[in-house]
């Protein structure tokens, strides 16, 4: 089981959890769910349609932070 450090906000918490799950490593996964574009989280599905598509991880983070 992975932690998620305290310092992240519940929410971020949460967005980290999945993005955890859907095989990001930890650092990864507090990166993309910290991370706004233009005051908007990145959108879980958006990252899913890519990994679905075939993206590998490291490509799916770059094209979406």
């Amino acid at each position: 089981m992975t932690v998620i450090p305290t310092t992240a906000t519940a929410s971020e918490q949460a967005r980290a959890q999945a993005f955890l799950e859907l095989g990001f490593d930890t650092m990864q996964a507090l990166m993309l769910a910290a991370t706004r574009n233009a005051g908007e989280h990145i959108e879980l599905d958006d990252v899913r349609r890519l990994l679905d598509a075939g993206c590998p991880h490291d490509l799916a983070l770059r094209i979406v932070v």
